[in-house]
């Protein structure tokens, strides 16, 4: 199976069935990126380095391919500031600002021997990711883990917040969050290439993904690499738990939403929504806040929120991503009690609907309201005695940027909402 640490879905590459997966969001997965540069294709690609290097013609004596690891971290760092500014010296009073950046960040997870990388300098979404198995990894050995996940996730602390804006404040307070965090083991493929030159013997350490020496390696740490892929527990990296479901509505047997970032699927034959929850399918209560009229319209975007319900009051949080986590703040802080009128959607007027995929899980969307209430005027919101359900609220297509490639939108005006 091919599919990226924050997939929630995928479809078989044989028989093309939609596959859901479960237990992402609660264990560190293994993965694994295939080689492209094969052992037989090595000593072209030693010999284009020699040349490159102005070296001697090699004669290439040995091959050793392997995967070493590194833990990977996603999601999205918000530091919220507080100050005044730097460039004038009268008092203009306290500003705030939020500053925001995605994160994917990768650190090495073996000790022994330094790949002689921070990072393997691939975005890792980009490329195949293949559950860590066995079978999957052939025959090549996998360099044991030797950095507690501990120690990495106290790094992660810090590193989480690098490389953020300077807010051009002097700040006197600030809160950082860091939201929809998910943690994995990267197994990257490197080879250990020993050639002669003349009669100088070289250790090369290559990347067998994009080609290109990363570092010679010392007659020392060749050995105790060696050591390392010997040991026992280095052929595997342990079997992922992790669960693959059918993607077929428990209701009705029709085919669900195949889309890989959907966290809320909807059935093509009865139109019901479903959750993955403990490790089983379940029906999401999904409200409708337009009318009749607004269905039919194709000018008409259906934008999912997810509504918390208490007592006396509601929330809403964008249920839908969009092109940066900034963007997904201002949205959430702007319609955060809306109070889009939300009632049962009838199943027979689900089929005409074809709503953005929701791609904030429920806990993120709490995470986010969290985020707003500590940052702004918001009243804290409780999770304890209310409900969630989604609800798609209809708006109209009104430029080029603001929800993606979809155009700029806002609410009709027929909901008569006060934002």
């Amino acid at each position: 199976m091919v599919f990226d640490q924050d997939a929630t879905g995928t479809r078989c590459r044989y028989c093309g069935a939609g596959l859901m997966i479960i237990g992402t969001g609660a264990t560190w997965l293994n993965f694994l990126i295939k080689p492209k540069i094969s052992v037989r294709e090595t000593a072209h690609e030693v010999t284009r380095i020699a040349m490159k290097n102005g070296w001697k013609p090699p004669l290439l004596r040995s091959v050793i391919p392997f995967y070493y690891p590194f833990y990977r971290t996603t999601g999205h760092a918000i530091k919220w500031v507080r100050g005044h500014k730097t460039m004038t010296s009268v008092d203009a009073g306290a500003m705030e600002r939020v500053l925001t950046r995605p994160v994917d960040l990768m650190r090495p997870a073996h000790i022994d021997l330094s790949a002689g990388l921070f990072s393997p300098g691939y975005r890792a979404q980009a490329l195949h990711l293949y559950l860590a198995t066995r079978e999957n990894a052939g025959k090549l050995p996998f360099a044991p883990i030797q950095r507690d996940r501990e120690s990495h996730s106290k790094k992660m602390e810090e590193d989480f917040f690098d490389s953020m804006p300077d807010p051009g404040l002097k700040v006197v307070e600030e809160k950082r969050f860091r939201l929809w965090e998910k943690n994995s083991i990267l197994f990257f493929p490197l080879s250990l290439v020993e050639v002669r030159e003349g009669n100088h013997i070289r250790l090369m350490l290559i990347d067998t993904v994009g080609g290109g020496l990363i570092r010679q390696l010392r007659h020392d740490e060749m050995e105790k690499l060696l050591d390392n892929l010997a040991l026992r527990e280095s052929r595997s990296p342990g079997e992922t738990r992790l669960k693959l479901a059918p993607l077929i509505c428990p209701e009705c047997a029709g085919e669900l939403d195949p889309d890989p970032s959907s966290h809320i699927r909807f059935c093509h034959s009865c139109a019901r929504g479903w959750e993955a929850r403990g490790g089983v399918l379940k029906e999401k209560e999904c409200l409708w806040a337009g009318d009749p009229d607004s269905i039919g319209d194709p000018s008409t975007l259906f934008l999912p929120f997810w509504l918390r319900r208490g007592e006396d009051r509601n929330l809403y949080i964008p249920a839908f991503t969009v092109r940066s986590p900034r963007l997904l703040y201002n949205l959430s802080a702007r319609y955060y009690h809306a109070g889009f009128p939300a009632r049962p959607i009838p199943y027979d007027k689900r089929l005409s609907l074809r709503p953005f995929p929701v791609g904030l899980p429920p806990d993120g969307a709490d995470e986010m309201a969290d985020v707003v209430a500590s940052t702004g005027s918001k009243k804290p919101f409780p999770r304890k005695g209310t409900s969630q359900s989604l609800v798609l609220v209809p708006f109209r297509k009104m430029g080029p940027d603001l929800v993606g490639p979809k155009g700029l939108a806002v609410p009709i005006s027929s909901l008569g909402v006060k934002i």
